[in-house]
């Protein structure tokens, strides 16, 4: 009697715990919401609202019909508080806990470990700190443990172990130190181990050898010390291998050829040595190769030229020695050959010119000789070509005036001889010319032509003749002009007065004569002008520049007096040889009578203004008395150019019309007598101009002058006038991104093409935060306002509500931009930082994987509410990608959902973004 009485008791007590189940667990949850610093992302979370229903909370019904919460996913909540305060007791049925992306704090307890069906935690990217507890021994169905980008410290503990059914483990971007718990060995079902970015120390444990399905292993920034130990070749399904940036000593193990399926190798930035094995030939499936900045030596095996899927080899900064293998030539998938800093010596093989996709060629600081071969002129895709600190010499060959996309060309320190060759005059997108210190006599005019040039150094040479009058074409130099260390005569060319954004000029150790031009000291961006060591004359002129410059500048010269410190008067500089003021009179009545002359040019012209005002002009006629402000960052005669544009478009007909937008049209303009193609922004100015009118021109104006970026729309000029008001931009014909994407041209973007135009976007954004003085935000970062070129260069347009971000100041704003891009913080802070930015090119992430703006889909992809499997959202128009992108691929969408946070600060900045892109 009693036991069925007992029974009794014990029945009425589960039942009363199965109906009370969900209604402790919404306690539970109430109670950690009430300790929280943010409520408004929980509001739901009331007793008015059933607790399936709230944000973030999933229930299923259990076999016994009732139901229990099994996921809760609060990412991108930007909560504020700690966990502590939640009962992980009352949560038992709980297989997702996922509180990634907000501003969580403090230590994870020790009661998480209560969690008992999980099989998913995620904690990334708060502020947790403290250590891991011994207590996550107890989640035994866990699968994925992600704690990356938190404050964690101490030891990884040995009982992660235990947690035999892990198949992803991330513990990066922490502080966890000491040694890898060899224990590891037991996690047999593991996929990926993250443990990079922290501080671990020792050895790689020889025990990871046993983790046989392992396929991403990345250890990098670290340090770990020790050799590779060989028992890595057992993984044999080994995919990713990151070790780069520890403390790594000894050989590359041979046994590293066994990992056949390996495709990312980086092994850069270590200690090791020996040289390079030659089996590497069995790693057939090798994208990229990376051991740079090691002490690697030896020669480069001739074996590499068999891994014809690489598209990355960098091995620069070791001890390499011998000849650069010539069947290099069958790596026909070669991008970027970085050999660089090493001791590799003979000559430059004329087989390099087949590898016809590499865009980056750095052979600098090496002991090659001989010429450069002409078949570099094949490389039609070529950025970059660096062959500096060599012994090479002869000519510069002609032929790399053919590498079109060239943009950096250094061949500096070296032993050239002869003649610049003038057809690198025709290299339109070089941005960086350097061939100082070689031994080239003359410099043909034609470089004035590379009008998109920032730095040209001509230094150190045994230059002739005068200084070109074409180098004030170069309106773009921005960080250096040296024409220093030469044998250069004549006067400086007053034509320098148009280089308005150049930073340093060098003309110093020549036999420059004559006076200094006036209009030297206009420059409003010059900092230093070297002008010692010539035979200049007559006064230091009087501008507010020289007034505080150093006498170094203008030592060892012939004659010069005026204002530097330490500089005779120039009073005495009209005497002549026995000291008389008969010069000096005849000087002042000259000076006189060009004064009355000028006086009287300008009444004449006053009284012509005067009288051309009562004329009325034609309609149909643009005289040259209404153009007002023309091009004045043209390179060619303004007005010339004016009249050509308004003739190419007939006068702006329709038909000529090629996009608008809210106050501009944009025109396709083919210019005579070279067919050269511009896109011209004509500013609407229907009823007249508004002040809203002006401020948009001005602002454009403003922004695109004082920015010079490879990926940022070209500007040519702007005329300002009463009649027209239009700017003149490089024509992309491609047009928009949106457009292509709206339209069967989609197909061209392959996934390739794609990753590309994001590297672009993120390169220009980067630029202009991060390397513009104020720092500069956009606020309309669309796919409409990216811009394509035939070869899918992306370049960013559009300027009219960018703002410079001003120092100490909270840089409040009006609401601006494109919905559907604009940072949520934009609609209730109104505070303006480059994370806005950041927040839009997250979006354009995002559609451009998806193939469309992805709309109300961001909070879902943003979440982990729902599983998203990628093949479902990836744009079905194209072919999907294969295996050798699709973790770029993940990569970059990876990247996208950190941008779209809706709490700014956990954001990554542009520059964070273009590091982890270039990884």
């Amino acid at each position: 009697m009693r036991s069925v009485f007992l029974f009794l008791i014990t029945f009425l007590f589960l039942i009363s715990v199965v109906q009370s189940s969900l209604t402790s667990q919404a306690q539970a949850l109430l109670h950690w919401k009430s300790t929280l610093e943010t409520q408004q992302p929980l509001s739901s979370w009331n007793s008015h609202v059933h607790p399936c229903n709230w944000t973030g909370i999933t229930c299923r019904d259990t076999n016994k019909r009732r139901q229990v919460i099994t996921r809760i996913s609060l990412s991108h909540k930007g909560l504020v508080g700690k966990l502590d305060a939640l009962n992980f007791s009352a949560l038992p049925s709980v297989r997702i806990f996922n509180l990634g992306h907000n501003n969580l704090s403090g230590v994870i307890p020790v009661s998480i470990c209560l969690f008992s069906k999980l099989t998913y935690l995620g904690l990334n990217d708060n502020a947790l700190g403290g250590l891991i507890p011994s207590s996550i021994r107890n989640l035994t169905s866990i699968e994925c443990l992600y704690l990356w980008g938190n404050n964690l410290s101490g030891p990884i503990p040995p009982e992660i172990g235990e947690l035999t059914h892990l198949i992803r483990l991330d513990l990066s971007k922490n502080f966890l130190s000491g040694e890898i718990p060899t224990n590891l060995e037991n996690l047999t079902n593991l996929v990926d181990l993250y443990l990079w970015d922290n501080k671990l120390s020792g050895s790689i444990p020889l025990e990871i050898g046993k983790l046989a399905c392992l396929s991403d292993l990345e250890l990098h920034d670290n340090f770990l010390n020790g050799e590779i130990p060989r028992a890595i070749g057992n993984l044999s399904n080994m995919n990713t291998f990151f070790v780069h940036n520890n403390n790594l000593s000894g050989v590359i193990p041979s046994e590293i050829g066994k990992l056949t399926h390996l495709t990312y190798f980086q092994l850069a930035q270590n200690f090791l040595s020996g040289a390079l094995p030659s089996n590497l030939e069995n790693l057939t499936n090798l994208v990229t190769l990376y051991l740079w900045n090691n002490n690697l030596s030896g020669p480069i095996p001739h074996e590499i030229g068999k891994l014809r899927k690489l598209t990355d080899l960098e091995l620069s900064g070791n001890a390499l020695s011998g000849e650069i293998p010539t069947n290099l030539e069958n790596l026909t998938n070669l991008v970027t050959l970085y050999l660089d800093d090493n001791y590799l010596s003979g000559s430059i093989p004329p087989e390099i010119g087949k590898i016809t996709h590499v865009t980056d060629l750095d052979l600098s600081e090496n002991l090659f000789n001989g010429k450069i071969p002409t078949t570099l002129g094949n490389l039609s895709n070529m950025d970059a070509i660096d062959l500096s600190s060599n012994y090479l010499s002869g000519v510069i060959p002609a032929e790399l005036g053919r590498l079109k996309r060239l943009i950096e060309l250094n061949l500096s320190h070296n032993n050239f001889i002869g003649n610049v060759p003038k057809e690198l005059g025709m290299l339109h997108a070089l941005t960086n010319l350097d061939i100082s210190s070689n031994s080239l006599t003359s410099v043909p005019e034609e470089l004035g032509n590379c009008n998109n040039l920032e730095l040209l150094n001509l230094n150190k040479n045994r230059l002739t003749g005068k200084i070109p009058s074409h180098f004030g074409n170069l309106v773009y130099l921005l960080y250096l002009l040296d024409l220093s260390s030469n044998y250069l005569n004549g006067e400086i060319p007053i034509e320098l007065e148009h280089l308005i954004m150049l930073q340093n000029l060098n003309l110093s150790h020549n036999n420059l004569t004559g006076q200094i031009p006036p209009s030297l000291g206009d420059l409003l961006s010059l900092s230093t002008l070297d002008l010692s060591y010539n035979k200049l004359e007559g006064p230091v002129p009087d501008r507010k520049f020289f007034h505080k410059a150093p006498e170094l500048w203008f030592i060892h010269n012939t004659n010069l007096c005026g204002i530097i410190q330490g500089f005779p008067s120039c009073d005495g500089f009209v005497k002549d040889k026995n000291g008389s003021t008969k010069q000096r009179m005849v000087k002042l009545i000259v000076t006189l009578t060009s004064c009355t002359a000028l006086l009287a040019s300008f009444i004449l012209w006053l009284l012509y203004l005067l009288y051309s005002k009562k004329r009325k002009a034609k309609p149909e006629h643009i005289g040259n008395s209404s153009r007002g402000e023309i091009f004045s960052v043209w390179n060619f005669d303004g007005r010339d150019a004016y009249e050509e544009i308004i003739r190419a478009t007939e006068n702006f007909d329709e038909k000529y019309c090629i996009g608008s937008g809210g106050h501009a049209r944009v025109y396709k303009a083919i210019l005579a007598p070279d067919n050269f193609t511009v896109a011209v922004k004509k500013i609407q100015l229907a009823g007249g101009e508004t002040s809203l009118d002006i401020e948009a021109f001005h602002k454009e104006i403003s922004t695109t002058t004082q920015i010079r970026h490879r990926n940022i729309a070209k500007l040519f000029g702007y005329c300002s006038s009463p009649q027209n008001k239009f700017i003149v931009y490089k024509y992309y014909e491609k047009r928009d991104l949106h457009n292509i994407l709206n339209s069967g041209e989609a197909v061209e973007l392959n996934w390739v093409r794609r990753m590309g135009i994001l590297r672009d976007v993120a390169c220009a954004l980067s630029y202009l935060h991060h390397d513009c003085y104020p720092p500069i935000v956009h606020r309309d970062v669309t796919s409409r306002n990216i811009l394509l070129d035939s070869d899918f260069t992306a370049s960013i347009s559009d300027f009219v509500t960018a703002k410079f971000l001003k120092p100490e100041s909270s840089n409040w704003s009006m609401l601006a931009g494109t919905y559907g891009y604009i940072a949520p913080e934009l609609a209730y802070t109104m505070r303006m930082t480059e994370k806005c930015d950041v927040y839009s090119f997250g979006v354009i992430v995002l559609e451009l994987f998806i193939g469309k703006h992805p709309g109300d889909m961001i909070n879902i992809l943003t979440s982990d509410e729902e599983e998203i499997i990628l093949q479902d959202i990836l744009d079905k128009r194209i072919e999907p990608p294969t295996k050798q992108v699709i973790n770029e691929i993940l990569k970059m969408i990876q990247i996208g959902y950190q941008c779209l946070n809706n709490n700014p600060s956990f954001r990554p900045t542009m520059q964070e973004v273009v590091n982890s892109i270039q990884k």
